[in-house]
């Protein structure tokens, strides 16, 4: 078991490896990261995100389990997004400019660039559909209060138009149109279905991609930096344990916890870089803090994934 989880994040590195490599020898031009970060965003992601909120029949138990996913993943992440923003903001060392972006590194893990194979590896069909589940919450969350993070400025008014219209993006408003698809049961015919299914495939490869193209203008000592350490610890310890405790004390169901605090163990999530490109802020600084909670995560998930299983299966 975990030796199929380390070989399963090492694939998902070699992807930022790759992208890195590319661009240091030159294989891709310098403006490809925003060219595909533009592909990635509002196109691949638009189409995850319709893909994935059709949904087949489902039974009392069933619904329980997906009203309870979507409820703690989202209870969590607003918490988390609170503390973050509470703990981040007095501390002078880290630019202001800044500030949003480990804000939302600290709310939003690798769910499903990550979380999907390794949830299905792991915990089984189940786990994986309720994985995709909870990702209709993170996809209207990460898209609307994630971007949100990134772009407040301290003293800035929370609730103005020019704020919101600059949050909005196309994952977000597919989000609200994957909400209405996942409520009705609606499904799009076959032919569309597949397309849609093909530009999913592309979000998860071409966003690690582009973690790496931000990389090669990094040290490797940019990665293990102090702030990026304390990063690792609470985005990989510290909160998958806070979220084992609030789960523990909900009427939730194994499987749903395991899933869960799993999905919340997971690194930093690649669509911060993304967003980043579209809100002008500092992606290299994105991109190293993907990295290193990825590197380090090879050892975490490993120990979270025995945790889970021993004690909760």
């Amino acid at each position: 078991m975990l030796v199929e989880i380390l070989f399963k994040i090492l694939s998902i590195f070699l992807l930022v490896g790759m992208g890195l490599f590319a661009h240091k020898v030159h294989l891709v031009p310098d403006d490809a990261v925003r060219t595909l970060n533009a592909f990635v965003l509002n196109v691949a992601m638009t189409c995850l995100v319709l893909h994935s909120m059709q949904r087949d029949e489902l039974n009392d138990k069933v619904m329980g389990d997906v009203l309870w996913a979507l409820g703690v993943f989202s209870l969590v992440t607003i918490l988390i997004a609170i503390l973050s923003s509470l703990l981040i903001r007095p501390i002078k060392s880290i630019p202001e400019e800044d500030k949003g972006i480990y804000k939302m590194q600290l709310a939003f893990t690798n769910a499903g660039f990550m979380g999907f194979p390794l949830t299905s590896v792991l915990f089984g069909k189940y786990a994986l559909f309720l994985a995709i589940v909870i990702n209709i919450a993170f996809s209207v969350l990460s898209y609307s209060l994630g971007a949100f993070l990134l772009i407040h400025k301290k003293g800035e008014k929370i609730f103005t138009l020019k704020l919101l219209v600059r949050i909005l993006n196309l994952p977000f408003i597919a989000s609200l149109v994957g909400l209405l698809i996942f409520i009705t049961g609606f499904h799009f015919p076959s032919f569309i279905n597949d397309t849609l299914g093909l530009m999913e495939a592309s979000v998860s490869p071409v966003a690690m991609f582009v973690v790496g193209l931000n990389l090669s203008r990094s040290k490797l000592k940019d990665l293990f930096t102090k702030h990026n350490m304390i990063l690792c610890f609470f985005s990989l310890i510290v909160i998958p344990a806070m979220t084992l405790g609030i789960d523990l004390l909900l009427p939730v169901s194994n499987i749903v916890l395991v899933t869960h605090v799993f999905l919340m163990a997971m690194p930093s999530a690649a669509v911060t870089t993304i967003l980043c490109h579209r809100y002008d802020k500092n992606a290299k600084l994105s991109a190293e803090g993907v990295a290193s909670t990825t590197l380090i995560s090879l050892g975490t998930l490993s120990a979270w994934a025995f945790i889970l299983t021993e004690f909760f299966l």
